[in-house]
């Protein structure tokens, strides 16, 4: 939340630390504050008493602690592509008829994209050749 204006009555209120319990003074332009899920899919703003309690207050310690670029390096670096390629074939082929009838459809819809889709794909094999010819000569 933002403080819209330097002002020297600010209002303070009481409120409930999110995380604790404990009671705590607040302003609008407390640090510690954000929306948290309440009754499934409505949020609520939530304050907080301290930077601990802030972080704590997050499902996964990621979110907060600075390493999430660390851990998706770690995570790309740890894919295997040739699963991944796997399932998706697998998919596919329990999926042939639903996949083939929702490009068909695609197809009856937009006549134009599809038509622009398809010399898109041709223009770019074409170049992808000529380039690969270019580098093998």
């Amino acid at each position: 939340m933002s403080v819209r204006r330097q002002t020297a009555n600010r209002l303070t209120l009481f409120r409930t630390c999110g995380t604790c319990g404990k009671q705590i003074v607040t302003t609008a332009d407390t640090p510690w504050v954000r929306q948290v899920e309440r009754d499934g899919k409505r949020q609520a703003t939530t304050y907080f008493c301290s930077e601990g309690c802030f972080a704590a207050s997050y499902k996964h310690i990621g979110w907060f602690d600075g390493k999430a670029e660390e851990r998706r390096k770690l995570k790309d670096r740890n894919r295997d592509p040739e699963k991944e390629r796997a399932r998706h074939q697998a998919y596919q082929q329990a999926h042939r008829e639903e996949l083939r009838e929702k490009a068909r459809l695609r197809r009856l819809t937009n006549p134009g994209l599809s038509a622009a889709d398809s010399a898109y794909a041709r223009r770019k094999r074409k170049l992808i050749a000529e380039e690969a010819q270019a580098n093998a000569g």
